[in-house]
Parts: C-alpha cells; structure tokens; sequence
C-alpha cells in the first residue's frame, strides 16, 4: 500500500504541474475509481491547487510563507528528508494561499476534475461560504444565487448548456431566470427542488433536523424519496429529518429570504434554531443549558449588524438568562 500511496502522490504532483503523461493519467483516475481515499486525497488536492493559482494572492504568497514559518505555523524544509521535502515545496504555498483566501474574501470559487458515475472526467465548479460569511453568485445562465454561511454550492461545466443542475450542502436564495426547456433543479440529500423561472430560498443544512423550502414567486415542485409537491408563492414545505413528516403551510416567504439583506426574520422559532443561526453567522458556538429556554418560541427579526452580546441581549425579554463565555464557548443558563 505503501508504494501504491507514493505512486499516487507521485501522479498527483506530475497532474498538477501539468506535466503528467496521459498514459499515467489514466492510471491515476483508476487508482481514484478504486480507492474511495484516493479520491477524497485527489479532489482536496484539486481544490487546494486552485487557490494557489488565482492571481490576486500570487505576489503575497512567499512573504506570507515566511512569516508562517517565523511563528512556527509550517515546519521548515530542513526537517524534512528530501523526497518529502521536494514534494512539501509543491504544497507550502498552497497552504498559504488557502490562508490567504480564508482572510480575504467572504466565499472561495473552486475548479477541479472529478469522476461522475460513468467513470467520465467533467468539471465541477464549488462556491463554498465559511461560518460568517456571505457570497453572491452570478450563475453561467444568469440566475443569481445568494449563498449563507457555512455553505457549499457545486454545478458542473455544462450548466446553462444542457443542464442547469446544482447541489447544495447549506443555504441559498435563487432568482432564476426563466427557461422551460432547461429546469433549474437543486438536490439537497434526499430533496430536490425544481423551477423554470422563480424566486425561492432552501435551507438544508446537514446538522439541522429540520429543512425547508420557501417560494416568493412562479412555481416550483419539491420532491423528497417518492412524495411530490407543487408550491404556489408564499407557501414553504417543511421536512422533518427525523421522523420523515413532511409539511406545507402559508407563510411569509420574504422572512425567509431576509438573510441576504443583513437580517434574521422568523415566525414561531425555537431559540434552539435561532442560536444556530447565529453561531453561523458570527462563527461561534452557542450551549444552552436550560431546557425551559430550549421551549421558548419567537416571533419577529433581528438585525445582524448589532453585535452577538446585544443579539442575546435582545433575545432575553425577561432578563431571566445567565449569559457567560467558557472555553470559547458561549453559555445559556437559568438566572
């Protein structure tokens, strides 16, 4: 195994210096097809190398590896031997651009090669949002996509050409322009939602037990397993993860949307689904160690240009709540 891993990064680096032979290009893809490892290795690989191409942090890039270096973040060459050290010089200035991109820019743009079911090659382009961010996207057909914090929309290179397919990890706002011969459609896990021209918001993410679909305008179909719904403006479908009860229900679907405005908008939400709105927002980490607040419900919105301290502030009508900062986490108990 161990010479197969070394043939692998061997391939990987000839790959990404563009000097590999298609011969061992092909047998690089195997050893991907083969190897769910490799895979994961190659499109990490992939996307790191991306950074390290985009031209606005090329001229930062050694200065900011040596200041790294100076506080110890990167282990230095000499302690390397010199077959890990030829390959770590490839990968250092990755490391820094990927820091570089974090500290600069809300939402990262990744083009890579990956292998679809058949075995093909294709292009696959990932917009990812970290915790306290925000990125809008102009989609290659024109539609636009608000995309939260905490993340990821990915469509392959054919979008707008015979497909207008995308896969969401997270929260988006789509305004799709309308085409009835090429859907819009968003899978989300087990929910997709599909449109020709509209306007509506889909929050799915992974460590929510609930999802929702919210519609301001035209018309979508929401699938989820073998259930299918039709949703008409200003209604939303809830899909409990947990026990697999779907629900649709009249609602506000602008609340939904408020998100890309600078505001949290919400009706009857627990303090639970509140708090990791904000932990997503401001990139912390929310406890709450009452079961009587886990209960509490609200009404109304909040301005996320007050700071987390007056948010919690706010939040606690009754000033009932102890609120305290332990270990970098934020803790909610009973007064």
């Amino acid at each position: 195994m161990e010479n197969g891993d070394q043939l692998f990064e061997y391939f990987l680096e000839k790959y990404f210096s563009k000097n590999i032979s298609i011969e061992d290009k092909e047998k690089m893809f195997s050893m991907i097809m083969e190897s769910p490892s490799y895979k994961d290795q190659y499109e990490k690989a992939a996307k790191l190398n991306t950074l390290l191409h985009i031209s606005s942090f090329d001229s930062f890039i050694d200065d900011d590896y040596l200041l790294l270096q100076k506080r110890g973040a990167i282990y230095s060459e000499n302690r390397l031997d010199n077959n890990k050290a030829e390959r770590f010089s490839l990968w250092r200035k990755i490391a820094v651009a990927v820091i570089l991109i974090l500290f600069s820019s809300s939402g990262s743009i990744y083009l890579y090669e990956r292998l679809n079911n058949q075995g093909e090659i294709v292009s696959l382009i990932e917009t990812s949002t970290p915790l306290g961010g925000q990125t809008r996207l102009i989609l290659p057909d024109g539609s636009v996509a608000w995309i939260n914090a905490k993340s990821e929309l990915k469509y392959n290179s054919n979008f707008g050409k015979n497909n207008r397919d995308l896969l969401l990890n997270g929260e988006a706002y789509f305004e799709v322009n309308k085409n009835e011969e090429l859907p819009f459609s968003v899978s989300a896990g087990d929910m997709k939602v599909v449109a020709t021209g509209t306007q509506f918001n889909v929050r799915s993410y992974p460590d929510d037990y609930k999802w929702e679909v919210s519609l301001l305008e035209g018309g979508i179909n929401v699938s989820v397993s073998d259930k299918h719904f039709a949703l008409i403006p200003d209604e939303k479908i809830i899909y409990n993860k947990t026990s697999g009860e779907l629900l649709v229900e009249k609602t506000d679907a602008e609340m939904a949307t408020q998100w890309t405005k600078g505001k949290l908008s919400f009706y009857q939400a627990s303090i639970s689904e509140i708090y990791k709105m904000l932990e997503r927002h401001f990139n912390v980490r929310i406890e709450i160690e009452s079961e009587e607040l886990k209960e509490e419900y609200f009404l109304g919105s909040i301005n996320l240009e007050m700071s987390l301290s007056e948010i919690l502030s706010y939040l606690d009508v009754d000033k009932k709540y102890k609120i305290q900062l332990k270990d970098e986490v934020i803790i909610i108990r009973k007064k």
